[in-house]
C-alpha cells in the first residue's frame, strides 16, 4: 500500500477532554501499522495552548517520544499564538511555528485530515 499524508489536526484547548490524549495515541496507531504513514501535527485556534512549555503533556509522553521517533513534525499556527497573545518563546522545544498560509498546505498535502 502506498504511502498516506495524515495529519492531525487539535484546534480545541487541552483541558477538560480527551481529544489531545486521543489524537496522539491515534498518531501512534497509525506509525505503527504494517503501512507506512507519513503523520503530521497542528496545533491551532486553540489547540495552540498545548503547543506551550508549561502545558502538561504528562499523559502523552510515552506517545510524544513514539512519535517523535517515527519523524512526526509538531506545528502551531502563528496567527493563532498572537490572536491569544503567546509569543514563541513560551512554546516547548519541538513546536515549528508556521503561518496560516503553511498550514493550508499541510491541509492540500494531507491524504487524511483528522480533526481533534
Amino acid at each position: 500500500m502506498a504511502t498516506r499524508k495524515l495529519l492531525y489536526h487539535f484546534n480545541r484547548a487541552p483541558y477538560g477532554t480527551v481529544f489531545h490524549t486521543e489524537g496522539w495515541r491515534a498518531a501512534v496507531g497509525a506509525l505503527a501499522g504494517i503501512d507506512e504513514h507519513q503523520v503530521t501535527l497542528l496545533m491551532q485556534a486553540d489547540g495552540v495552548y498545548y503547543a506551550l512549555k508549561g502545558a502538561d503533556r504528562a499523559e502523552n509522553l510515552g506517545y510524544e517520544g513514539t512519535l517523535k521517533k517515527g519523524g512526526v513534525k509538531f506545528y502551531a499556527v502563528k496567527e493563532d499564538l498572537e490572536a491569544r497573545g503567546i509569543s514563541e518563546g513560551e512554546l516547548a522545544n519541538d513546536i515549528t511555528v508556521i503561518p496560516r498560509s503553511q498550514s493550508w498546505a499541510l491541509y492540500e498535502g494531507a491524504d487524511f485530515c483528522l480533526d481533534w
